[in-house]
């Protein structure tokens, strides 16, 4: 969403001569010098497209309520470079914050590139069903923690309660291991 996002935006920003040209070339040549292969308009990595929308930003012409707060974009260029590395490498577990924080910034991000109305759509449809599902661990963590707090707490009843001795020494109804040994 982001990477296609981006492109268009930086199309746009590009057929609208926003974009400097020593930019884009320095772009090229330095994802040519690490021996990638040619990319079609801007499909560049989202780090690389972040880039070249950070070397231009004083030119271009954003959307969404924060268009026009500096501060704003440049708080949204520093959580896509984060978003960008977060999303570069593969990471199976992560915490339900993090991702949830992931999902929020690259809202800002998409909000503030353009983003289509079936994309923003789908990122809410995504963030719904993020949540449904972590609701939905947290209560099962939840139940298997009464469980198990009940399992222990009979295993505490069990193991820490003794039986009452009278004063021979024998638990009651039973003899003592010394009283079944006095025949000689």
């Amino acid at each position: 969403m982001v990477v296609i996002s981006a492109n268009s935006f930086l199309m746009n920003q590009f057929s609208q001569g926003r974009i400097a040209v020593d930019t884009i070339k320095k772009t090229v040549d330095t994802w040519k010098s690490k021996g990638r292969p040619v990319v079609i308009e801007f499909m560049y990595d989202q780090g690389t497209q972040r880039d070249l929308v950070a070397m231009n930003q004083h030119n271009f012409r954003f959307y969404g309520e924060r268009a026009g707060d500096s501060m704003r974009i440049n708080s949204m260029l520093y959580n896509w470079k984060t978003v960008a590395s977060l999303m570069s490498v593969r990471t199976l577990c992560n915490a339900d914050t993090v991702i949830l924080k992931l999902l929020f910034d690259i809202e800002q991000i998409l909000e503030l590139l353009g983003a289509r109305e079936p994309i923003m759509l789908r990122l809410q449809q995504l963030r719904t069903t993020a949540n449904e599902i972590m609701r939905i661990e947290r209560q099962k963590r939840a139940a298997d923690c009464m469980t198990t707090q009940s399992i222990a707490g009979a295993g505490r009843e069990t193991w820490n309660s003794r039986p009452s001795t009278d004063d021979g020494g024998t638990l009651r109804g039973r003899p003592s291991i010394d009283s079944s040994y006095t025949e000689n």
